[in-house]
């Protein structure tokens, strides 16, 4: 097993190369994170009329309590340093992911060189940015992926603890990001798949058990600090967020005549997503609390779609994008993301509108880089297009590897659904990069000639 260290090895230097260029890397919303890990180190965390009345949206309720943790815990342990010290963590635990990305694909049959290029794909993509930077998404990306990755080992080679071990993965994640809890529901077809028979119900509570203590202990401390038993407050930004579509289009999303609904029209302003901000503000001006305005914000987000369903639908697919596909293999796009997060001005050779001006200015240099962005951006794009058919295509052909990849279709599947009718950032979608790209080159194995795969089977090749 000594080649997987070095897979390990691999996958960081692209990440520990940006961070020796761009540094740790702070973005608008590191703030919160920061915020809340001072006030654990301050002691007790605000509580009662005092937390209520800190802000329209106390960081404590706003945000979940993991990552501020690991903050503090990296404060207390290197002082001036920790930023550092928590990127190179979160390097580390994609280094893990991609070693765990290689054992999958090795325990999928797939040659060493295929499974090490399925593993160090994702090493120059969007994981590269979150990974330098001071956000949940790094080692959220890792809890989720390589849950979804041991399912895997687990479908094909049975295991007893898988369960468990998944359990904690997701339970870790959940206290990471609020979202896990519905993202979990698309593990259980994967968890069912990897089972033993006759100990499939005692695998689904192996592996949903834990997060459902952790959102019970979440909803008991909020409701003790706050009277009020929410996971986090978030609802009150992104339930407003996900209905701005129909008001730019002016359809009558708060034409009640109640608190909320009048600051509402009073404030809001088509896809302006800084006005969410002042219009939390002036309810919590009014007296709402930030509870308050994350149910109130729900219930409107809830009759949007009861009144305006195929409006909200159109909103919802829309949140897709089109360079989505190609995530898996689209280096120049990280690079875009790695200034946009640096606060840097995009460079040029992101720009293909630019880079086609310079062409026709005579600029060669533009021409190369053109190709590369369409090569690279083709490239994400076929694997994304053979992730999402890999499983019905394995199946047809009736290898067992489709059943086991049925699960991470799911998984990846679900992570989208829970997102796109609220909304769909593209660092969102980080753990489904090496899923797909597994996924990808699962399919590449089995329909490309040079690998004759179906002349030996999974036993004979593992």
């Amino acid at each position: 097993m000594r080649g997987d260290w070095h897979v390990g090895l691999l996958a960081a230097l692209p990440a520990l190369i940006a961070l020796a260029i761009f540094g740790a890397i702070e973005t608008p919303d590191s703030g919160g994170y920061i915020s809340y890990a001072e006030q654990l180190r301050a002691g007790p965390l605000p509580s009662g009329a005092a937390l209520l009345a800190e802000a329209p949206a106390p960081v404590s309720l706003f945000r979940t309590a993991g990552y501020p943790a690991l903050i503090a815990i990296f404060q207390s342990l290197f002082g001036a340093g920790w930023k550092v010290a928590l990127v190179l963590f979160q390097i580390a635990t994609h280094a893990a992911l991609a070693v765990t990305a290689y054992r999958t694909a090795i325990v999928l049959s797939l040659p060493r060189a295929l499974a090490l290029l399925a593993a160090l794909v994702p090493s120059v993509g969007l994981g590269l940015v979150v990974q330098i930077s001071i956000l949940t998404d790094a080692v959220y990306a890792a809890l989720l992926g390589g849950a979804a990755l041991l399912l895997v080992q687990a479908a094909l080679r049975p295991a007893g603890g898988a369960p468990l071990i998944v359990g904690l993965l997701l339970a870790g994640a959940m206290l990471l990001r609020e979202a896990t809890l519905f993202i979990a529901v698309g593990f259980v077809p994967a968890v069912w798949l990897a089972a033993r028979a006759g100990r499939r119900l005692q695998s689904l509570c192996l592996a949903f058990l834990p997060i459902i203590a952790v959102v019970a202990c979440m909803a008991g401390s909020n409701f003790a600090r706050s009277g009020h038993p929410v996971v986090t407050t978030s609802r009150q930004v992104v339930m407003v967020q996900a209905v701005l579509p129909l008001i730019r289009q002016g359809l009558p999303v708060f034409d009640g005549d109640d608190l909320f609904d009048r600051t509402a029209r009073e404030t809001l302003r088509g896809d302006d997503y800084s006005r969410i901000s002042e219009l939390n503000g002036k309810l919590f001006l009014a007296g709402l609390t930030a509870p308050e305005i994350a149910d109130q914000a729900t219930r409107r987000y809830v009759r949007a779609w009861l009144r305006f369903p195929v409006a909200m639908g159109v909103a919802t697919i829309g949140r897709y994008r089109d360079h989505f596909l190609a995530l898996p293999f689209h280096p120049l796009n990280t690079i875009r993301y790695l200034a946009a997060y640096a606060d840097l001005p995009r460079p040029e050779i992101t720009i293909p509108l630019v880079l086609w001006e310079n062409l026709k200015r005579g600029d060669i240099g533009a021409a190369a880089w053109l190709m590369i962005d369409v090569a690279t951006r083709l490239i994400g794009t076929l694997i994304g297009l053979f992730a999402l058919a890999a499983p019905f295509l394995l199946m047809r052909r009736n290898d067992e590897r489709g059943v086991a990849l049925l699960g991470t279709w799911l998984i990846c599947a679900s992570c989208v659904a829970v997102y796109i009718p609220v909304h769909l950032d593209i660092r969102y979608l980080v753990p489904l990069i090496p899923l797909h790209c597994l996924l990808g080159a699962t399919l590449w194995h089995a329909y490309s000639p040079r690998w004759r795969f179906g002349s030996r089977s999974l036993q004979e090749t593992s």
